[in-house]
């Protein structure tokens, strides 16, 4: 008895041994195949987002490859040097035109071989990397450029000039002008929001110069600081930035001012002055910038020198005190104490503030006829319409070859604020002298299809 019972537990011990081990083994083979599942399981998660991506990829190619092919039957434009759009775009105009838009790296453009129309960013662009051979009977060339005339100075020279069919510059000659680009609001022009009355300002030349100079650039064509430097020597002018700098800024401003010019706090800063020094640092017919525009808004009266053609573009005939009226430092001295010493004759320059008038015609017309002037967004847009409305019109045989002349950016040789005379030891004007020359190579390379 004793026996079975001992055979008995030896057999229920090897027996629970044998089902121990059996599970064991069970659960070490589960755990590897649930290892090598959860491995093939991330293998195939991989793959699947693999060829997700890849399958969303191509099929957004074939998207835009098929977009390319329905609409194949419009004319395209290409930015050569400049993606404005980022992403290809129909370009939807009025009554019904449409174009292609690409920029030069635009995937989709690469299945074009027919492009009609190449439009260039003139601030960056490479004259050693053009779209060559040039076509002009073909291919239409415009070229945009509202930047500083020192920007690119082979395009102050018409040879340059003249490699292009049409285009959007700050002249009035243009075929899409913006002279009024530097104007936030036309509104601004009445408003008084940052104005300070004559009384008020008064009192402040306790404390501030009649006269205030901001300028980082010291380097200019127009040789702005001689000017100033001389100014100096007759009246109080108080001079910010880093250009005969003789007064810090408030610490609120110091340290990014340059971005913060157009600020509400900037603003009232410097309407406190009765007069502000604007002079340009390039002389062109119709570029006149945010120096003058800024006074204007502010209700000071700017001293200016830029545009030869500033005239056309004052609110009323006294907006500004011009440097060709009063041609020297000592002559714009003495019209200032005048005003210094007389309200009545210095409020005539703030009539667009005081009376809230605005007599020039042509600034109202111009206002009126060209809206898209105070938005970079839309002269691009009015641009890419003016380009793809002449493609439209080179292809129904509507028009020949146009030829981007002088008048469209106007630049003479860089004179002088100081004697409002071309000045021979001027780098500016050897650099000016220099870039014609090139202008010409250039303009030869082209024509002729050099590589």
């Amino acid at each position: 008895m004793c026996h079975y019972q001992i055979k008995w537990k030896r057999v229920k011990h090897c027996t629970w041994t044998i089902d121990f081990y059996t599970l064991q083994m069970l659960a070490i083979l589960l755990n590897k195949i649930m290892r090598v599942k959860l491995r093939v399981l991330l293998w195939f998660v991989c793959i699947f987002t693999v060829f997700f991506l890849v399958t969303l990829w191509t099929y957004s190619d074939v998207n835009s490859v098929s977009e390319t092919k329905i609409d194949s039957k419009y004319p395209v434009i290409v930015w050569w040097n400049m993606d404005f759009h980022g992403v290809s775009s129909i370009k939807y105009c009025s009554n019904g035109v449409k174009c292609n838009i690409y920029g030069k790296n635009d995937k989709a453009m690469q299945l074009y071989y027919n492009v009609g129309a190449y439009i260039f960013y003139a601030s960056t662009l490479d004259f050693k990397n053009l779209p060559l051979p040039r076509e002009p009977k073909d291919i239409i060339w415009g070229l945009f450029h509202e930047e500083s005339p020192r920007n690119v100075e082979e395009l102050l020279h018409e040879k340059a000039l003249s490699l292009f069919n049409f285009s959007a510059t700050f002249s009035r000659f243009s075929d899409v002008p913006y002279p009024l680009q530097h104007i936030d609001s036309f509104e601004d022009i009445r408003s008084k929001k940052y104005f300070i009355e004559t009384s008020k300002k008064n009192e402040l030349l306790n404390e501030i110069a009649p006269i205030m100079y901001l300028q980082s650039d010291c380097e200019t064509s127009t040789e702005r600081d001689a000017y100033v430097k001389e100014l100096m020597k007759l009246i109080k002018v108080d001079s910010y930035g880093s250009c005969l700098n003789n007064k810090q800024m408030p610490p609120k401003f110091k340290d990014d001012y340059l971005n913060n010019l157009n600020e509400d706090e900037f603003l009232a800063f410097i309407a406190r002055y009765k007069f502000v020094i604007a002079i340009e640092n390039g002389a062109c017919n119709d570029y006149v910038t945010e120096k003058f525009w800024r006074a204007i808004k502010v209700g000071s009266v700017p001293i200016y020198f830029g545009s030869p053609t500033i005239k056309d573009w004052l609110p009323n005939k006294k907006s500004a005190i011009l440097l060709e009226d009063y041609p020297t430092p000592k002559k714009m001295f003495e019209h200032i104490q005048v005003l210094l010493h007389n309200d009545r004759l210095y409020e005539e320059y703030l009539e667009h503030k005081t009376k809230q008038l605005i007599t020039n015609q042509r600034l109202l017309d111009e206002h009126s006829f060209r809206p898209y002037q105070y938005d970079g967004v839309k002269i691009i847009d009015k641009f890419e319409c003016f380009i793809c409305e002449r493609l439209h019109d080179k292809i129904n045989g509507q028009i020949g070859v146009h030829i981007v002349n002088k008048s469209h950016y106007d630049c003479p040789k860089p004179l002088s604020a100081l004697t409002l005379k071309v000045n021979p030891d001027n780098t500016w004007v050897y650099s000016w002298e220099y870039a014609k020359s090139s202008a010409e190579s250039i303009y030869e390379r082209v024509i002729n299809g050099y590589y």
